[in-house]
This record gives C-alpha cells, sequence and structure tokens, in this order.
C-alpha cells in the first residue's frame, strides 16, 4: 500500500536499508495488524547497493535468500595463517538486492504497512509523538524508527577516536577455476599497510566467479583509484590470476567511532549505524540490527515504549570496542599484527561470540590475554576514565 497524506500512524520507519527494513520485516508479523506503519525511503531499493556478511547459529530469518553459507573461512596475517572451523556457526552472505526482494516480497502482503518513496527532510519530536517531513509532504506518528545518520551527529562522532572503514570491491570473473568455494577469505592482511589498517576479503560464489573487496581502517577515505591499484596487486600476487573481468563494482564507508550515539530524541528512535549499532572496533553492523529489532518489537508487545537502552553488556563490550579502537587511532600496535594475534590464538567460535557480545568472562579474559596486556589494560583505563 502506499502512504496517505494526513493518516495518523503508529510507526514511521525513516530509512529502508538494512535496518528499517529488519525492524518491518519483524512487524509484518499478525501481531501488529492492528497498527498503521509507513516506511519511507528515496530509494526504490532495487539497486545492487551492498553485500552484508555476517554469522549466526542454526537456520535464520534470511537463509531463505542467503547466496551463500560456510561452515569454515581463511585467516591470513602478515605471519601466521588459519584455516578456521566456526564450532556451529555458519558464515552467512547476503547481497543487496536479494534482501531488498526478500523484505519487499514479504512487506507487499501486509496491509497494514504502507510504503513512500520520498527524500526525508527532517524529523521532529513532541511530548506525544513525532513528524516526519518529506518531499512528499508530513506524516505523523506516536513512534518514528530512522537510520537516516543526521550530519550533528556524525560531527559528534568525529570529536572522539574516529576512523573510517572505507572499501571497494569487484566481482571477479575468471575463465579457469580460481577460488575455493568452500572457504572464504575472512581477512587477508598480506597486502601493504599504507595509511591505516588495510586487508582483503574473498567472498566466493562460485570456483570462477566472487567478490574481492579492499578494505582499510583510516582516518580518511581513499580516492578510487588507489583501492583499484591494491586489489590489482592481491588478484595477480594472492590469487596469482592472470586473466579476469571485472563485474559488479561496491563501495562504501562505515563510521567507526568511540562516541555514543543518540538513542533517541523523544519519540524519534535511532536504528543502525544512526543508533549507535556498529561497532566501534570493527564496523560490523548487521547481527547488532537483528538483536537491538527484536528487542524493540518485545517491548512494542509488551505495550512499552521501544526505547532500547544499553544494558551493562553493551557498556562493557563498548568499552573493550572503544579500547581496541583507541590502539588503532593512536598507531600503538599494527593493526594487522592486532587482528592476527586475536585469530590464530583464539579458536573462532570464542572470537564469534566475542565479536557477537555473546562470550562469558572467562572467554572474554582469554581473547584479552591474546593482544599486548599492558598496552591494552593502559588504554582500558584511559577509556573508562574518559568514559566515567
Amino acid at each position: 500500500m502506499e502512504a496517505v497524506k494526513g493518516t495518523a500512524y503508529d510507526y514511521i520507519i525513516a530509512g529502508a536499508g538494512a535496518a528499517g527494513l529488519s525492524l518491518a520485516l519483524r512487524l509484518s508479523h499478525p501481531d501488529f495488524n492492528n497498527r498503521r506503519i509507513l516506511l519511507i525511503d528515496r530509494s526504490a531499493k532495487t539497486e545492487n547497493d551492498r553485500t552484508w556478511c555476517f554469522w549466526e547459529e542454526g537456520d535464520g530469518l534470511f537463509d531463505p535468500v542467503c547466496l551463500r553459507q560456510w561452515s569454515q573461512f581463511d585467516f591470513f596475517g602478515p605471519s601466521a595463517s588459519r584455516r578456521l572451523e566456526l564450532g556451529g556457526y555458519r558464515y552467512k552472505m547476503l547481497r543487496g538486492p536479494d534482501f531488498y526482494r526478500f523484505a519487499q516480497d514479504r512487506l507487499s502482503t501486509c496491509s497494514h504497512i504502507e510504503w513512500c518513496q520520498a527524500e526525508v527532510y527532517h524529523t521532529g519530536h513532541g511530548e506525544t509523538g513525532a513528524e516526519v517531513h518529506t518531499s512528499a509532504g508530513s506524516f505523523t506518528a506516536r513512534w518514528v524508527f530512522s537510520s537516516l545518520l543526521e550530519n550533528d551527529v556524525l560531527k559528534s562522532a568525529q570529536q572522539g577516536h574516529f576512523l573510517w572503514q572505507h572499501f571497494l570491491g569487484w566481482e571477479i570473473q575468471t575463465e579457469q577455476a580460481a577460488f575455493n568455494s568452500d572457504c572464504p577469505v575472512f581477512m587477508d592482511f598480506r597486502t601493504p599497510q599504507r595509511d591505516g589498517t588495510c586487508f582483503v576479503y574473498v567472498l566466493p560464489y562460485t570456483t570462477t566467479h566472487a567478490l574481492v573487496e579492499y578494505t582499510v581502517f583510516s582516518p580518511e577515505v581513499w580516492p578510487t583509484y588507489a583501492y583499484e591499484d591494491e586489489l590489482r596487486a592481491y588478484l595477480s600476487t594472492h590469487l596469482r590470476l592472470g586473466s579476469w573481468q571485472v563485474g559488479h563494482v561496491e563501495e562504501g564507508k562505515i563510521p567507526m567511532s568511540s562516541a555514543a550515539f543518540p538513542v533517541r530524541r523523544g519519540h524519534v528512535l535511532f536504528l543502525g549505524t544512526a543508533g549507535g549499532q556498529t561497532k566501534g572496533s570493527t564496523g560490523y553492523t548487521f547481527s547488532n540490527i537483528q538483536r537491538h529489532s527484536d528487542a524493540i518489537v518485545a517491548l512494542l508487545r509488551r505495550s512499552q515504549p521501544p526505547i532500547v537502552n544499553p544494558d551493562f553488556r553493551r557498556q562493557r563490550y563498548r568499552l573493550y570496542d572503544n579500547t581496541l579502537l583507541s590502539v588503532l587511532c593512536l598507531g600503538d600496535f599494527s593493526g594487522s599484527e592486532l587482528f592476527e594475534r586475536l585469530f590464530t590464538r583464539n579458536p573462532a567460535r570464542r572470537m564469534l561470540r566475542f565479536l557477537d557480545e555473546a562470550a562469558h568472562l572467562g572467554e572474554e579474559l582469554l581473547v584479552m590475554n591474546s593482544v599486548p596486556r599492558r598496552l591494552f589494560a593502559r588504554r582500558f583505563m584511559q577509556e573508562w576514565f574518559r568514559k566515567s
């Protein structure tokens, strides 16, 4: 259904990316059939604009449209490498157009969810509701969920420890078998560490078709040619490809910050990166989005305000993230060597649980024991007092 101006909505979702659509999919449940919901985005969401990779145990919501799933991956550090068995986890690859099509097909059957393709100009809030001003008019709701990262929030985030995770990837097609389709490359640091922490990951669709992406953690985003030069070198040196064809090109940037992103402004609640769901140490966001969406919906089902404040566990992991980010920002220790220690001195399951913020205290201590202890203890205490 399409939006009707003047309609009073129960919930408005501003932004139909990973965060907005993940929440909308959960609100498509019959429990919410008596709620009027509006989803707004400037795009029709048909483009191949990104790829998400995440891990989870067992079956998941997006399994029907995950292009690939793996039970192992390769890690290459500057001086050591490992093939890591994931111990019950599956590493899953989800392409943007498949995700968007899956969500749109599900939501198109829901008469209580309406769509509006429009540019969002501004969100405002009052005592009992919120308003969204768009190129198609203004809409009001009891609660607005926004995944739109506002300029003032981004500027504030850049005042603390801050890096961009920026990347460019090529879909590579070869004539001869060149990729191990049963095992992706999770991180490969065997590339020059220029202006930051640099690595490549390889997601094989088949033995002749893969997404090869060059990723950097640094204060400034690179010009396109710089990624392209490094990708060519990697394809020739490490994958030893004699010839290849480039199909789809994927690029983007994600803010990694020690700042606490706002949970809400009145009746406007923030989702995704805008709501602090991006891990400051690694840029991982997709799994946090799913947990955040579940928590919001659980509160709505209990007729409670859908305000998810960080609990003690989340605050503790944010402190860990900020500690690692400060080490990277201040250049205390090589990022490539740091990740090598983490992934070669810990089993994959422990590291994935830690990155999922689901490890128990004993696992957390073992992970911390694999990094330079004095350095991290000093930075940890500095972050602790800065937070206080």
